[in-house]
């Protein structure tokens, strides 16, 4: 397939970028320095702009089968996001979230609405801004995922990704980056389980 990644760069995208690769996937890695990817493969494509560069965002996703939101942006980026690949005709969106994102098929968690409770606090404007976004992913005609996490940690991969709705003792609060970067992969060109769903995610 042919993959449009976003936040290629940080330490889970570079993952995501190579396990791609390996995969045998046509990967496009958009990134404001490139140089910070650190990946030469025939298969690999890099469009540099940033994030309110509407010209290069299109032709970053002109082409794609899927597009991966990795890079935890503002709601403005999303946005332009879904306007780009509504112009190129792409339906498949895999966007990164976080826990502090509610979904009606959640239970109350103490633990949950604790850490969401401090990260609204400590950091307000983030935390409306990942809200926003998803509500802006939602409202999008497009085949979206979104992906939501509480804390990354940079173990190994396991292969044993629990992934539900937080508040029924399936998913915990914490994955790997690697394993993490698989899930999204495979919500990209395989799994349609959670096709406009807003599955939680952890080891």
């Amino acid at each position: 397939m042919r993959l449009t990644v976003f936040g290629a760069t940080g330490r889970m995208g570079r993952l995501l970028v190579r396990q791609a690769l390996d995969a045998g996937h046509e990967v496009t890695a958009y990134a404001r320095t490139p140089a910070r990817l650190g990946i030469a493969h025939p298969g690999l494509r890099v469009v540099e702009g940033q994030l309110d560069d509407e010209p290069a965002l299109l032709e970053a996703v002109r082409g794609a089968h899927a597009v991966i939101e990795g890079v935890g942006s503002e709601s403005a980026a999303t946005r332009r996001i879904i306007a780009a690949m509504e112009a190129a005709g792409v339906r498949r969106f895999v966007v990164v979230s976080t826990c502090s994102v509610p979904d009606p098929e959640d239970r109350p968690d103490l633990k949950r609405r604790a850490l969401v409770r401090l990260v609204r606090t400590a950091a307000p404007r983030p935390w409306a801004e990942v809200r926003s976004a998803a509500e802006a992913v939602r409202a999008s005609g497009l085949d979206w995922t979104l992906v939501r996490v509480a804390r990354l940690n940079d173990g190994p991969a396991t292969g044993d990704v629990r992934a539900g709705h937080y508040g029924h003792g399936v998913v915990g609060l914490s994955i790997s980056r690697a394993d993490m970067a698989d899930f999204l992969l495979r919500q990209a060109t395989t799994d349609t389980t959670y096709l406009r769903a807003a599955p939680a995610i952890s080891n």
